[in-house]
């Protein structure tokens, strides 16, 4: 099975040169909460609110496990925006209420519908038979890969190539392989709205990411 599987690689090597759809599958990894490894960022922020009428910036606090100087910075970012609004509570002048602006709230709606958009036309050439037939196998493959010891074995396959091999850097999370650079750009803003987008994943980028200034402390 050696051609084969060495086919395979290159097919995968080839869908991982593909820039938008390997953008696109990171940050859709990365930015999808039921994945639970959202964003810590103004756009997670704007999701939660999303969910119910409005919070308080301690729901927000409690919620998402951040400070609760990093969470009234980013409702202030995401006010200024206009995406979300404070009001005070009727039972406690003290207390802002927080809520979805009808701009946020169009935000919100487009983001899911361009995200379902896109989604679909990265998979418009398969029929949606072969797309179940794929993601059983894709479960089955990331299954196996995810149990397996195959990291060791890329180890030492690139350790014996030496300089003919990819640059390597090791970094707090292991080796990383470097096949060549480029500049890190945004997907870019929301009619000057927050970037909640991520650079780009690929052979001419980085991996996904928030702007650093919409992060938040743990």
């Amino acid at each position: 099975m050696t051609q084969d599987t060495q086919q395979l690689l290159r097919l995968f090597g080839r869908l991982f040169t593909q820039r938008g759809f390997a953008q696109s599958a990171m940050w859709t990894l990365h930015s999808d909460h039921r994945e639970g490894d959202a964003p810590r960022g103004q756009l997670r922020v704007l999701r939660l609110i999303a969910q119910h009428d409005h919070l308080t910036n301690a729901d927000i606090v409690e919620a998402l496990d951040i400070r609760p100087s990093s969470a009234s910075a980013m409702v202030a970012k995401l006010e200024d925006a206009g995406l979300v609004s404070r009001t005070p509570y009727e039972e406690d002048g003290r207390v802002q209420l927080i809520s979805l602006t009808d701009d946020g709230k169009a935000f919100i709606e487009s983001a899911r519908d361009d995200k379902d958009q896109l989604a679909d036309k990265m998979f418009a050439g398969l029929t949606a038979e072969e797309q179940a037939q794929l993601t059983g196998l894709m479960l089955k493959l990331v299954g196996s890969l995810e149990n397996g010891d195959q990291d060791a074995a890329v180890d030492a396959y690139f350790e014996k190539l030496g300089q003919f091999g990819p640059r390597r850097r090791h970094g707090h999370h292991g080796y990383r392989q470097e096949w060549g650079g480029g500049p890190r750009r945004g997907f870019g803003g929301y009619d000057g709205r927050p970037d909640f987008g991520g650079r780009p994943h690929g052979p001419q980028g980085g991996g996904p990411g928030l702007n650093p200034d919409d992060q938040a402390d743990n």
